[in-house]
C-alpha cells in the first residue's frame, strides 16, 4: 500500500490549514493543544502553526465544552 506522509514543515507551508474535533472524548485534549504545556511529541498538533497562511479550527459543542468553562472562570 503506498502512502504520503507529511511533515509538520511542509504543513505550516500551506494557505489553509484546518482541524475537524468532535465529541466530548475529544474536549481534555483539545484544551491541552490549545492551552496546556508545549509537549509536541504528545500533541503533534501543537507544531501546526502556518508560515504565511490561515489555521482553522472546526469545533462542536462537546469537544468545546472545556474551552467554554475555562472562559466562563
Amino acid at each position: 500500500m503506498f502512502r504520503v506522509t507529511m511533515t509538520a514543515p511542509l504543513i505550516n507551508r500551506a494557505h489553509n490549514i484546518l482541524f475537524l474535533v468532535t465529541g466530548e472524548k475529544k474536549a481534555e485534549i483539545l484544551e491541552k493543544v490549545l492551552f496546556g504545556s508545549y509537549q509536541t511529541d504528545t500533541y503533534p498538533a501543537q507544531l501546526i502553526k502556518p508560515i504565511d497562511g490561515d489555521l482553522f479550527w472546526f469545533i462542536d459543542e462537546d469537544a468545546a465544552s472545556l474551552i467554554v468553562a475555562r472562559n466562563k472562570l
